[in-house]
């Protein structure tokens, strides 16, 4: 015969499971509550974009912001602007005299700037929960290439043909894309298969989405080679990706961010986003 529970007991555990609750649900705590290791105090400084307030649509912000998300880590955002002092906090100024966004600030005195070496930083010493870092040769791309083509593409006044030396770079960038993925299919790291991002797709998504969202904006005529199939398969399940649109910004705000650097001034329709 089994026992009966003492009163006890039965207390702790409905005590126990009621905290679990709150915890889901977000009462009686004011932040996540996270059993694993992670950055405390974690501050993070983003470029303020063109509307006041909010952060800008680089590429840098968007996997920044994912790979957090993706990590649970709590951490507070600065939206910050160095060319004006705007909200920037005592430790940016000491520790980032170049302005170099977006940087980090966590542990005390740990500070990371750009957004590739705060994730390698944080993936290196907190391990959980584990981030795949993609699959074979997923070193080869990190996203800055296709960011760095896409703005020279952008600013050519040369036709997207094989007289453009940046077309012709981007478009060997994509096939080199499109056979990296063939090799990956169904292997570790293989976003197809896990639907889940890793460390390469963190990188490489948001200057994919960048470019394919704005580019006939300033330059009528991109169209994505009908010779890199993978790759656009890849895109289009990527970019439906629930933590991906969760992030992304919107067409508008992308169109803000490169009129500047391209020094043209588009005029979108009431109905863009």
């Amino acid at each position: 015969m089994i026992p009966a529970l003492g009163g006890s007991m039965r207390t702790g555990y409905n005590a126990r499971a009621q905290q679990r609750a709150r915890n889901r649900k977000g009462v009686g705590a004011d932040k996540k509550v996270i059993d694993y290791p992670h950055p405390k105090n974690l501050n993070i400084c983003f470029k303020e974009g063109l509307e006041e307030g909010k952060v800008n649509a680089d590429p840098t912000t968007t996997e920044l912001k994912i790979y957090l998300e993706m990590k649970g880590f709590p951490h507070k955002v600065h939206v910050v602007e160095p060319s004006t002092s705007k909200n920037l906090p005592d430790w940016f100024r000491k520790n980032n005299w170049d302005g170099v966004l977006p940087m980090a600030k966590y542990d005390k005195e740990q500070y990371k700037l750009g957004s590739a070496e705060i994730m390698m930083a944080l993936e290196k010493k907190f391990r959980v929960p584990l981030m795949c870092a993609g699959g074979m040769g997923a070193a080869r791309f990190r996203g800055k290439t296709v960011k760095n083509l896409t703005l020279s593409l952008l600013k050519s006044v040369r036709p997207y043909d094989e007289s453009n030396p940046d077309w012709t770079d981007l478009r060997s960038e994509f096939r080199q894309l499109d056979e990296y993925l063939v090799q990956c299919h169904n292997k570790e790291g293989d976003y197809l298969k896990e639907k889940r991002f890793s460390l390469w797709d963190i990188r490489m998504v948001p200057a994919l989405y960048n470019l394919m969202t704005v580019a006939n904006y300033f330059k009528p005529g991109f169209v994505l080679p009908d010779d890199v199939p993978h790759l656009r398969s890849y895109m289009n399940h990527a970019f439906e990706d629930p933590i991906f649109v969760k992030f992304k910004p919107t067409v508008r705000q992308i169109v803000k961010y490169f009129e500047p650097k391209l020094n043209v001034r588009i005029v979108l329709p009431d109905d863009v986003q």
